[in-house]
């Protein structure tokens, strides 16, 4: 554990880079980003009602960055659009006076402010992953109840703190999924199997749920999301394909893109030590965050 804690520490506290600004812990990155990649996006269609973090390029079909009315919710010294490769075939626009930095040149950028090289987060796919790895970790302590002929509700009773759900793929099986807090700070559902994952549940709870919610993905591939997801999306190292709205972050390794992305911003706090649903002692130097750190620039510029 020592040694765990050592590595997270080094996540939080790397040097800076060339082309990156200060880090941000895990809660952050999901709070000011709804879109985020470690690789490339490839659009059908794609409207990021956010702020949009891709660490590879963006090709195919125009798409665009939203962020009105976000920046009084969740503020960020990151611009709008942070683009790892832009390229001949990239078609994008930022709106509501947004900013975009990146790296190369690309066919079509439309922002107020644009800049290079882009600007990210320190090591924030390691991070990301981190914590995904330390979700999964935790002791399920909740089950999650079938219903009627495809329903698959998740409704433990809670007086607080983080309710732990441990599923397969082999559970959805195109069962529709109901969900309730009952007085949970955070729900966080770990969905585990191999290969592709093809969702086509419908999410039947109210999107502002979403907040509190945490869908964590792992052994997977490629996920194929044919419905609309309700809630922050984990699927570091998977390729995700989607073609419904996603209500919350969405964290992958490469993205195929066929609806929009709706920012319900992540809403949890972590727990002080004596939790009754105690984390890894790795989860809470994630979730601390790095406020002290200051960014090398301010995200709107002159």
């Amino acid at each position: 554990m020592f040694t765990k804690t050592l590595m997270a520490a080094a996540l939080v506290l790397a040097p800076f880079g060339a082309a990156q600004a200060a880090t941000l812990d895990a809660v952050s990155l999901l709070q000011q980003f709804g879109l985020i990649t470690t690789g490339d996006v490839k659009v059908n269609s794609l409207h990021v009602h956010g702020r949009a973090l891709i660490g590879g390029s963006l090709t195919g079909n125009f798409a665009e960055v939203n962020n009105g009315n976000i920046d009084p919710k969740v503020a960020s010294d990151y611009d709008e659009l942070v683009l790892g490769k832009a390229t001949s075939s990239t078609k994008v626009r930022v709106n509501n006076h947004g900013t975009a930095s990146y790296n190369g040149t690309p066919g079509e950028l439309y922002a107020d402010v644009k800049s290079t090289p882009a600007l990210m987060p320190e090591n924030y796919g390691a991070i990301l992953d981190a914590f995904s790895n330390e979700l999964d970790s935790l002791v399920a302590n909740a089950t999650v109840t079938k219903v009627g002929g495809n329903g698959l509700k998740f409704n433990a009773a809670s007086s607080g703190g983080v309710m732990v759900y441990d599923v397969t793929a082999a559970d959805f099986m195109n069962r529709d999924i109901s969900l309730e807090l009952n007085g949970a700070d955070l729900v966080v559902i770990n969905v585990s199997g191999s290969g592709t994952f093809n969702v086509m549940s419908n999410f039947n709870y109210d999107a502002v749920l979403s907040k509190k919610v945490v869908w964590n993905l792992s052994g997977f591939d490629k996920v194929n999301l044919q419905r609309s997801v309700k809630g922050q999306i984990l699927a570091g190292g998977m390729e995700v394909a989607f073609g419904s709205d996603i209500e919350g972050t969405l964290f992958a390794r490469s993205v195929k893109a066929g609806a929009q992305v709706h920012i319900q911003t992540l809403d949890y706090e972590a727990p002080d030590p004596v939790s009754a649903v105690p984390l890894p002692g790795t989860l809470p130097l994630l979730l601390a965050g790095a406020g002290a750190l200051a960014v090398v620039r301010r995200r709107r510029r002159a």
